[in-house]
């Protein structure tokens, strides 16, 4: 889900900022009513297929790897690789490596004692690449923004819910509160068939997000609108 709006992003790497957090957002994700393995969905813009994105989580003994490849036609293509504490739910380890055409810029951050420890290498085609440090030795505590799919299907969701919690957003290397809000139910359409879902929005991210949950458990990622845009995500068969 980075992928067209992460150009931007990809070229201009800021500060983390810390905002007010919620700390209850833990207790209530529980992944034993979510499914979260390997599916693909099928990118649309405008109407038309312009790509596909492949998203999925695996346990290994106490971590969650979690893995994401994004193609979007003509010429972008994202994988990411992060790794989390499979009890706390914070992150570990992330890596993207993201591309537009011959242009690469790849992160690669991890986790120690609550300090953040990475750098950034962005290299245009032909050019001297161009590392930046982003390392914080006192980096707040906060969900990664490449689990968030994972973590929504996890949520106990009902009519009115709504939790915040602070995401690193990996592209820009900034914390974010976001509000994860369920705004209604809606019958969705997909090629991998038809489900009654729970609607939750994604607020104050970068981009905003309206992500379709399957009412029955295990509960599944179906359907995902970038808003503000005329982009959503199906899922495939």
């Amino acid at each position: 889900m980075n992928h067209k709006y992460a150009v931007a992003c990809a070229v201009c790497i800021m500060s983390t900022s810390v905002f007010a957090q919620s700390d209850n957002w833990r207790s209530l994700i529980d992944m034993d009513r979510a499914d979260v393995s390997k599916f693909s969905m099928k990118m649309i813009n405008d109407g038309a297929d312009v790509g596909s994105m492949t998203y999925g989580w695996q346990q290994d003994g106490n971590t969650y790897v979690i893995k994401d490849r994004t193609e979007m036609q003509p010429n972008i293509l994202e994988t990411a690789t992060g790794v989390i504490d499979a009890r706390s739910l914070l992150p570990i380890s992330n890596d993207i490596d993201f591309a537009v055409g011959k242009d690469r810029t790849v992160f690669d951050v991890e986790w120690q004692e609550g300090a953040l420890k990475g750098e950034v290498v962005m290299q245009k085609e032909g050019g001297d690449p161009r590392i930046v440090d982003v390392s914080n030795a006192d980096h707040p505590a906060s969900a990664l923004r490449l689990s968030i799919f994972g973590l929504i299907a996890g949520l106990p969701l009902r009519e009115d819910f709504s939790v915040s919690l602070p995401w690193y957003n990996t592209l820009s290397n900034t914390v974010e509160t976001i509000t994860l809000a369920h705004t209604g139910f809606e019958t969705v359409e997909t090629p991998a068939g038809t489900f009654e879902t729970h609607k939750v929005h994604i607020q104050n991210g970068t981009p905003e997000n309206m992500v379709y949950v399957t009412t029955t458990l295990p509960q599944r990622i179906v359907r995902i609108d970038v808003l503000g845009q005329p982009m959503h995500f199906e899922r495939l068969p």
